[in-house]
């Protein structure tokens, strides 16, 4: 088996890294210098405003939308009044408050950063936690055994006194040894921020995320990974540094892409990654599934289509969800999609085979790395189901709404907008005395209003004794119109 990890950084503005299992593309991520992923930064900010309605405060932290913190994300180190037993919003926290503050979500549409005080600074192989006490093991580690072993080690661990480790997955066989070296990694890191709280003034970045290639190796690198390709020399000695100290074995692993075709090209991966961005993904068997993505929800469709099988109905409906529940645990990774989910698959009437699409579906989301929960099929046929949002989805950082239908994927017809317009106007003669009155409108509506519309305007300038002209603007988009007087 087959597994590499391609980096395609040449073009300064885009970074892209594809994760891939012989040679099919598993996961898919993007960053571009007009879409920079905030997440796991750290700031010095100032609360600007108290909500108590919300149980939230808005924090400046010095983007163009201020942040956003829940109450229970405040650590009770910043608490105000504390020997009032008072634990109302307003008396922890005031108006001007400077705290430190983590991003945990990046913004998302017209949604700004949501925030924390509870820092988490992620290493290879453990994850620091100042102001906590926590001594925990990753859930991705189920072996008893193993997580035993691991929480032995961490009791040995010279921890100082306020800070709370968490054991990654990718910590999974590692000595003490090299849980100790990433420990006092981290810890170094949280020493300098800490002196940077003191020079600074609110706001102010105090710790950046690594860029995306090193977050990447950080964060998707296993030890099966037989091949690092990158094709930019300055992001491979990056890359080849970070290796050789977290795995120094596998750092022979770590390539330089020299080759005149595009590194995306030759390992047949743009046509995979143009799919990203289609509603519908096709199954092995014939079938498909149909994913949407609205502000609310993710709905997923699945379709049996073609799919057909020589036994009965039932059998049909089965495989072809099996199919869907892998392809779909897929597309959710690739699209980077999270919040709630919504799946509706094909309709089966033994209870057996729903528990073994529910199975299936749990057991593929295994290896995603966010947080997911999935409810048991409903009578509907509808499976609902959370995920972490980890960063915006690949499709809300690649495209922008439509100028014309806001993104609705429609807009109105021109007989419509046609017969818009003339209630429109004949609204607005009836308020006014003018003699002459001028519409302007998009050239084709123009059209439609001259042509199947004239004997209606005739009938308007004689009842409000005007004229009217109608003119055609090649710049409007549909929908604007304009009235103007003469």
């Amino acid at each position: 088996m087959s597994n590499k990890i391609i980096i395609n950084a040449v073009d300064s503005e885009e970074c892209r890294i594809a994760k891939i299992k012989d040679n099919k593309l598993e996961e898919f991520h993007l960053e571009t210098t007009a879409r920079e992923i905030t997440k796991g930064n750290i700031y010095k900010g100032i609360i600007t405003r108290v909500e108590p309605s919300l149980q939230a405060v808005f924090v400046d932290y010095g983007s163009d939308r201020h942040g956003f913190m829940q109450k229970h994300e405040i650590h009770s180190d910043y608490y105000q009044d504390v020997n009032s037993g008072d634990r109302s919003l307003k008396k922890i926290v005031k108006r001007g408050q400077e705290l430190v503050v983590q991003i945990s979500k990046d913004s998302v549409m017209k949604k700004g950063a949501t925030l924390t005080t509870l820092i988490s600074l992620p290493g290879r192989y453990i994850v620091l936690m100042p102001g906590s006490n926590t001594r925990g093991v990753s859930r991705q580690i189920d072996k008893d055994d193993e997580r035993k072993r691991l929480k032995d080690i961490l009791s040995g661990l010279k921890i100082p006194e306020g800070f709370g480790v968490i054991v990654r997955t990718a910590g999974r066989d590692c000595t003490k040894t090299i849980l100790a070296k990433d420990l006092s990694y981290l810890l170094r890191i949280w020493r300098s921020i800490k002196k940077q709280v003191n020079q600074e003034s609110a706001p102010a970045l105090l710790f950046k995320e690594r860029d995306l290639a090193v977050r990447s190796i950080r964060d998707y690198f296993t030890p099966d990974t037989t091949e690092i390709l990158i094709d930019d020399e300055s992001v491979y000695k990056e890359v080849r540094d970070f290796v050789s100290i977290i795995s120094p074995k596998h750092r022979k692993i770590v390539k330089q892409y020299n080759k005149a075709k595009p590194i995306f090209t030759k390992y047949q991966l743009e046509k995979q990654i143009a799919s990203i961005f289609d509603s519908r993904v096709s199954l092995k068997t014939g079938g498909s599934i149909v994913l949407n993505q609205t502000e609310a929800l993710v709905a997923i469709d699945v379709n049996s289509g073609k799919a057909t099988t020589k036994e009965s109905v039932e059998q049909t409906a089965l495989q072809t969800n099996l199919d869907a529940a892998e392809e779909i645990a897929r597309q959710l990774r690739l699209r980077d999609l999270g919040g709630l989910i919504v799946i509706d698959f094909i309709d089966m009437r033994d209870s057996k085979h729903k528990i073994r699409i529910e199975k299936s579906m749990k057991a593929h989301l295994k290896e995603d790395k966010a947080r997911t929960k999935t409810s048991r099929i409903s009578r509907f046929g509808l499976m609902e189901m959370s995920r972490q949002r980890i960063r915006p989805s690949i499709e809300s950082g690649s495209f922008v709404p439509c100028i014309h239908c806001q993104g609705k994927g429609l807009t109105m017809s021109v007989e419509a907008l046609g017969l818009i317009f003339l209630r429109k106007l004949r609204l607005e003669t009836l308020k006014s005395e003018k003699t002459g009155v001028r519409g302007i409108v998009p050239v084709e509506v123009a059209a439609y209003l001259l042509n199947k519309k004239r004997s209606e305007l005739l009938d308007l300038e004689v009842r409000r004794e005007l004229s009217i002209a109608i003119e055609g603007d090649s710049s409007m988009k549909p929908g604007d119109s304009k009235i103007v007087y003469e």
